[in-house]
C-alpha cells in the first residue's frame, strides 16, 4: 500500500469520499529515487505512469535535454493515456525524487470503479503535455535562425509571412467534413461505442480554412482549439521581427490550439493554412466541460486530445533535437 503521507502531499485525494481515497492508495505504490537514476528510457515499451511528489528530473531525446520535471507533474502519461507503445524520451532523477507509481493493472481497477483519480490524472496529462508544447516552442524560437519573411516591407511579421504563405488563397472545395468521420478515423479519439463518439463529435463545429489563413497567431488569447480533418497547416515561431521558424507541418488528426486552452496563456505558436484545409473548432467552454467530465465522452476526449498534444510534442522535441546537431547541446 502506499505511503498516505505521500498522496495526501501530492494533492490527487483532495475532496474525494473515504472508499475512493482507499482505491487510489491501493492502486498506486510510493517509490523513491536517488540522483542520477534512470527512471525512463528511450524506446522502452512499458505503460506505466508517475506522479512526481517530490524532487526533478531531467529528460533527454537522443542526447540533447528537452525538458525539467518537477512536483505536481506526470511522467509517462504519453504511454498511459495516449497510443504511444514506446517511451518517447529518457528520463533521469537530478535529485532525490518521491514519486506515485500507477501501472496499468491500477489504472483498470481504478476504472472499473469509476473512481474520479482517473480524470483528474487524465487533466493533469493533458496540462503537462501543453506546458511541455509551450516550452519547445519558447526553446525553439530562443536558439533558431528561422527563415527570412521576404524583404522588409514596412508591415508586421505576421503580414508578410501571409503573404508568402499566399494570403485570402482558395478556400476548400470539398463539402464540410462530418465531426464523427474525422474522430473515427483519429486514433486517439476512436470508440467502439457509437453513440459516444456521435455526442462527442456535437460539441465539434467544422470551419473553413483558406491557403494562408491565420488559424491560430502567436500572442494572441484563443477561445478555441482545433482539429484538422482535411489539408495541411504549418506551425510557426517567431525567431525576431523578420524571421520565423517552421516547427511543424500538420495534417489531418493534428490538434493546434489546445495549449492557451490548458494553460489559459496566449498562443505559443502561429498556425496557417499551407492548403485548403477543414478543421474542427472546439470552444473554451466545450473544451472545459468535457475535461472534467467523468463520463465516456469525457474519457475519449481526453485521450484524443492527449494522443494528439503528445505527437505534436514528439514532433517539437525533434526539432530541438535537429537544431542541437546544427548548433550543439541546447
Amino acid at each position: 500500500m502506499s505511503d498516505r503521507r505521500l498522496f495526501e502531499r501530492s494533492g490527487l485525494l483532495h475532496g474525494l469520499s473515504d472508499v475512493d481515497r482507499d482505491e487510489a492508495i491501493t492502486a498506486f505504490k510510493a517509490y523513491d529515487l536517488g540522483p542520477g537514476e534512470e527512471l525512463l528510457v528511450e524506446g522502452e515499451s512499458d505503460r506505466s505512469l508517475c506522479f512526481i511528489v517530490e524532487g526533478h528530473l531531467i529528460a533527454t531525446l537522443s542526447g540533447t535535454k528537452i525538458g525539467r520535471i518537477g512536483p505536481g507533474e506526470t511522467v509517462g502519461e504519453m504511454a498511459m493515456f495516449g497510443s504511444l507503445s514506446r517511451r518517447a524520451a529518457t528520463v533521469v532523477s537530478e535529485s532525490h525524487v518521491r514519486m506515485l507509481l500507477l501501472d496499468e493493472e491500477g489504472l483498470r481497477f481504478m476504472r472499473m470503479r469509476d473512481n474520479p483519480v482517473v480524470q483528474r490524472l487524465e487533466s493533469q496529462a493533458m496540462r503537462t503535455i501543453a506546458a511541455r508544447l509551450r516550452a519547445a516552442d519558447v526553446r525553439i524560437g530562443a536558439v533558431a535562425d528561422g527563415e527570412l519573411i521576404r524583404e522588409r516591407t514596412g508591415r508586421g511579421l505576421l503580414s508578410r509571412l501571409a503573404s508568402s504563405l499566399g494570403f485570402a488563397g482558395p478556400a476548400p472545395s470539398t463539402p464540410a467534413p462530418r465531426a464523427s468521420a474525422v474522430l473515427r478515423n483519429t486514433p486517439g479519439f476512436a470508440t467502439r461505442d457509437d453513440g459516444v463518439l456521435e455526442r462527442l463529435a456535437a460539441r465539434f463545429a467544422p470551419v473553413p480554412v483558406r491557403q494562408g489563413e491565420a488559424l491560430i497567431n502567436q500572442g494572441e488569447y484563443g477561445e478555441d482549439a482545433f482539429i484538422v480533418a482535411e489539408g495541411r497547416v504549418a506551425v510557426y515561431r517567431t525567431v525576431d521581427e523578420d524571421r520565423a521558424e517552421r516547427i511543424a507541418q500538420l495534417g489531418p488528426g493534428h490538434v493546434v490550439g489546445a495549449v492557451a486552452l490548458a494553460d489559459a496563456g496566449g498562443r505559443s505558436a502561429t498556425v496557417r493554412a499551407i492548403q485548403p484545409t477543414w478543421v474542427l473548432r472546439i470552444t473554451h467552454d466545450a473544451y472545459r466541460e468535457l475535461e472534467a467530465d467523468l463520463g465516456a465522452e469525457g474519457r475519449a476526449f481526453r485521450r484524443g486530445m492527449t494522443d494528439a498534444m503528445s505527437a505534436q510534442l514528439r514532433l517539437a522535441n525533434e526539432h530541438l533535437v535537429r537544431l542541437s546537431g546544427r548548433w550543439g547541446n541546447i
